[in-house]
């Protein structure tokens, strides 16, 4: 009956959890933005967005050249200075290369609001103008386009910044970033930029994520927490963005060292350069998301005195940042992993020492309980690999590029019965290994993986690392009076080990796992169940471990 009590209470924090992580996954509704949304309207830049995607408008297109009017136009009619950046595409690329594309030139469309202190510090917002030749681009990169529109309207009903407002539309993005390319020769902006903003998409709905930075980016991040209302950001993105193969504007951009920022949505895939991106299948919510970035940023940066702008530059760190709920950013020093780890390693030392040493924990059934655990996460992996392909196959699952597989609307139906599956097989491969090994050896061998993980990611991805480290030393701090058998150490907090064990586990990883779906697809569903597996299993051998410790008494 306590066992079952226990196991009950887990599964319903859990849910809580969950609950309470993936609220950052929701975006601000019109009564959340408050004055943000009276002076940037979404409602505006719907408007703005139905003529920017009204048709497909690659490069070098009559209506690439619609689009680019109707842009430079909004401008001159905010009484706003504009130009037009022409530059021949085989200057860029080479003869070869232009042809193949069909467009003689580059135009980018390069707007300024004067600052009243000159150009130095200027700030610098981009997104790009074109889309790719058979979609509209209504959210690639119509989002950031009309993000940039609506904000300078907005900017133009304030006074005058103090620091000069530079707004960019590339051209030629979907192209290979040729208008990015291009305004790298515009040095009377750049070396007078201080800080960058671009806005992209990867799909047409989800929270809009800040996924790159410029380097050292510690005082950048912290500003960002402090500026925006709703912020969605993980220093993980940025580690896994280097490893997709793609591009946006901030690459070209970054180069010139200047610090900055790189936002996109990455939900609703299938839309990604596909012909169904059109103003009727956009999220008001996500381009709402947008607006809450780019205008707390711009008024904030606008104003910024020069030693605000050499604190920027002066920083000699990265962040690590993370979100634990809706409007709540978590943000600390890289320099801070090494030392986390380290305290991790030593509270591991001293936790299996006092183990093995009280003879809580065998050395022979340990190594056999994680021999057996390794061999389950084998066994869910394979599986899972030949059920994705089964499925593909049965469902006719289509397969994208880059190997992405979508089921269509059924994805997250099987995605998260795919999820149900791996945890019912953990209770089983739990409950086998537990009875054969001792529930205590099956508990201290699920700690072995989460240190490991925390060791790795430490040393290769540091912005990855919280999400093993700090539920690792929670767990093993929790672990300690159990093992020293402390008076305290029973009744309710056995509750509290459990709390623990689940709460960290699932408020930390939960989100990076669906945020790698989300960027891989369904494709991904076997690192998916192996990540349920590691939360799972510690989960279910703490509780195991616990009845057992009641059943001795």
């Amino acid at each position: 009956m306590k066992k079952r009590k226990l196991f009950i209470f887990a599964i319903l924090l859990g849910l809580l959890t969950l609950f309470i992580s993936f609220s950052q996954f929701l975006s601000p509704s019109q009564e959340e933005m408050g004055k943000t949304e009276k002076d940037f309207s979404s409602e505006q830049a719907l408007e703005y967005l139905k003529e920017v995607a009204k048709e497909p408008h690659p490069i070098g297109s009559p209506a690439n050249k619609r689009v680019r009017d109707y842009i430079v136009k909004h401008f001159q009619n905010l009484d706003i200075p504009v130009e037009i950046q022409t530059k021949p595409v085989k200057d860029i690329r080479d003869e070869k290369k232009a042809a193949e594309i069909g467009a003689e030139h580059v135009e980018n469309i390069i707007a300024k609001i004067q600052g009243t202190s000159g150009d130095d510090n200027a700030v610098l917002l981009t997104a790009h103008y074109d889309s790719e030749t058979e979609t509209p681009g209504a959210s690639d990169d119509g989002y950031g386009v009309v993000t940039i529109m609506e904000t300078a309207r907005a900017l133009k009903q304030m006074p005058a910044p103090k620091n000069t407002i530079y707004f960019v539309l590339t051209d030629g993005e979907e192209q290979g970033l040729l208008g990015a390319s291009a305004f790298k020769d515009r040095g009377d902006v750049l070396d007078k930029v201080s800080v960058m903003v671009n806005f992209e998409a990867r799909g047409n709905t989800g929270v809009p994520i800040m996924f790159e930075t410029s380097s050292n980016n510690l005082n950048l991040v912290q500003l960002y927490k402090e500026i925006v209302p709703y912020p969605v950001a993980y220093s993980f993105a940025s580690e896994m963005y280097k490893k997709m193969p793609n591009d946006t504007d901030f690459t070209e951009l970054k180069v010139t060292k200047k610090s900055g920022y790189n936002f996109a949505n990455m939900d609703g895939v299938q839309a990604y350069h596909a012909e169904i991106d059109r103003v009727e299948n956009i999220d008001a919510a996500t381009l709402r998301h947008f607006g809450s970035y780019a205008f707390p940023l711009v008024k904030k940066y606008m104003m910024m005195d020069a030693k605000e702008f050499q604190a920027l530059e002066e920083s000699d760190s990265n962040a690590i940042y993370f979100p634990l709920m809706k409007k709540t950013l978590v943000v600390y020093s890289e320099k801070l992993v090494m030392p986390l780890m380290i305290v991790l390693l030593v509270l591991t030392a001293a936790t299996f020492f006092l183990s093995f040493k009280k003879r809580v924990t065998q050395i022979k059934g340990f190594v056999f309980s994680l021999l057996a655990m390794m061999g389950s996460l084998v066994t869910i992996f394979i599986f899972y690999f030949f059920l994705i392909r089964l499925s593909t196959s049965v469902f006719y699952g289509e397969i994208l590029e880059d190997n992405l597989i979508m089921f269509g609307t059924y994805d997250s139906t099987i995605l998260t019965l795919m999820v149900l599956l791996a945890i019912v097989f953990c209770f089983f491969f739990a409950k086998w290994i537990s009875k054969k090994y001792g529930s205590t050896n099956f508990a201290m061998s699920t700690q072995v993986l989460w240190i490991v993980l925390a060791v790795i990611t430490s040393f290769t991805y540091k912005g990855i690392s919280y999400a093993f480290t700090i539920p690792g030393i929670i767990s093993l701090l929790l672990i300690l009076p159990i093992i020293l058998k402390v008076k305290w150490a029973k009744a309710l907090y056995h509750y509290v080990a459990v709390a623990g064990w689940t709460v960290p586990c699932i408020l930390l990883l939960a989100p990076i796992m669906y945020l790698i779906y989300v960027a891989l697809t369904i494709s991904i569903a076997p690192i998916i169940a192996i990540l349920t597996a590691i939360i799972t299993f510690p989960i279910v051998a703490i509780v195991n471990w616990l009845m057992a410790i009641d059943d001795d008494e």
